[in-house]
Protein backbone atom coordinates (compact mmCIF):
# COMPACT_ATOMS: atom_id res chain seq x y z
CA UNK A 1 0.00 0.00 0.00
CA UNK A 2 1.41 3.53 -0.97
CA UNK A 3 1.08 6.37 1.75
CA UNK A 4 0.46 9.54 0.00
CA UNK A 5 2.42 12.99 1.63
CA UNK A 6 0.75 15.51 3.23
CA UNK A 7 0.23 17.75 0.01
CA UNK A 8 0.32 14.67 -2.40
CA UNK A 9 -3.63 15.61 -2.75
CA UNK A 10 -2.98 19.14 -3.84
CA UNK A 11 -0.61 18.23 -6.69
CA UNK A 12 -2.61 14.77 -7.63
CA UNK A 13 -4.08 15.39 -11.50
CA UNK A 14 -7.46 14.08 -11.20
CA UNK A 15 -7.70 16.33 -7.89
CA UNK A 16 -6.28 19.76 -9.65
CA UNK A 17 -9.05 18.90 -12.48
CA UNK A 18 -6.56 18.72 -15.16
CA UNK A 19 -8.61 17.39 -18.17
CA UNK A 20 -12.06 18.30 -16.19
CA UNK A 21 -13.98 21.85 -16.93
CA UNK A 22 -14.03 21.99 -12.85
CA UNK A 23 -12.13 24.31 -10.50
CA UNK A 24 -9.84 25.69 -12.96
CA UNK A 25 -9.83 29.62 -11.66
CA UNK A 26 -8.52 27.65 -7.63
CA UNK A 27 -6.14 26.10 -9.94
CA UNK A 28 -4.41 28.52 -11.04
CA UNK A 29 -4.36 30.49 -7.96
CA UNK A 30 -2.83 27.69 -6.42
CA UNK A 31 0.30 26.98 -8.88
CA UNK A 32 0.24 31.14 -8.89
CA UNK A 33 1.16 30.76 -5.37
CA UNK A 34 3.66 27.15 -5.64
CA UNK A 35 5.65 29.56 -8.35
CA UNK A 36 5.99 32.43 -6.47
CA UNK A 37 7.21 29.94 -3.71
CA UNK A 38 9.81 28.15 -6.36
CA UNK A 39 11.00 30.69 -8.10
CA UNK A 40 11.45 32.73 -4.81
CA UNK A 41 9.30 36.39 -6.15
CA UNK A 42 11.47 36.94 -8.96
CA UNK A 43 8.72 36.57 -11.70
CA UNK A 44 6.82 40.21 -12.03
CA UNK A 45 3.28 40.05 -13.29
CA UNK A 46 2.60 36.54 -12.72
CA UNK A 47 -0.64 35.18 -14.50
CA UNK A 48 -1.13 31.38 -14.92
CA UNK A 49 -4.05 30.45 -17.00
CA UNK A 50 -5.79 26.90 -17.13
CA UNK A 51 -8.20 25.37 -19.27
CA UNK A 52 -8.99 21.80 -20.09
CA UNK A 53 -6.09 22.42 -23.14
CA UNK A 54 -3.32 23.02 -20.90
CA UNK A 55 -1.88 25.55 -18.50
CA UNK A 56 -0.07 28.93 -19.63
CA UNK A 57 2.25 30.79 -17.52
CA UNK A 58 2.22 34.59 -18.58
CA UNK A 59 4.62 37.45 -16.63
CA UNK A 60 7.70 39.32 -16.66
CA UNK A 61 11.13 37.75 -15.52
CA UNK A 62 15.05 38.91 -15.42
CA UNK A 63 16.58 36.63 -15.96
CA UNK A 64 15.87 32.78 -18.27
CA UNK A 65 16.46 30.97 -14.87
CA UNK A 66 13.82 32.33 -13.31
CA UNK A 67 11.43 31.53 -16.33
CA UNK A 68 13.05 28.28 -15.83
CA UNK A 69 12.03 27.58 -12.25
CA UNK A 70 8.42 28.98 -12.78
CA UNK A 71 8.18 26.49 -15.49
CA UNK A 72 10.11 23.63 -13.33
CA UNK A 73 7.31 24.14 -10.58
CA UNK A 74 4.31 23.98 -12.85
CA UNK A 75 5.80 20.37 -13.73
CA UNK A 76 6.56 19.40 -10.42
CA UNK A 77 3.10 20.64 -9.35
CA UNK A 78 1.27 18.41 -12.35
CA UNK A 79 3.69 15.57 -12.30
CA UNK A 80 3.83 16.58 -16.14
CA UNK A 81 0.63 15.46 -16.88
CA UNK A 82 -0.34 18.59 -18.75
CA UNK A 83 0.63 20.58 -21.54
CA UNK A 84 2.61 23.57 -20.61
CA UNK A 85 3.26 26.79 -22.73
CA UNK A 86 5.40 29.02 -21.04
CA UNK A 87 5.31 32.78 -22.38
CA UNK A 88 7.28 34.55 -19.81
CA UNK A 89 8.96 36.96 -21.28
CA UNK A 90 12.77 37.98 -19.91
CA UNK A 91 13.27 41.83 -20.13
Amino acid sequence: MTRLKKDDSLRDPLTLGLGWNQGTSDLAERLEGYIEQKASGRIRDLHVVCSDDGIILQGRSRTYHAKQLAQQAVLDFTDGHTLLTNQIVVC
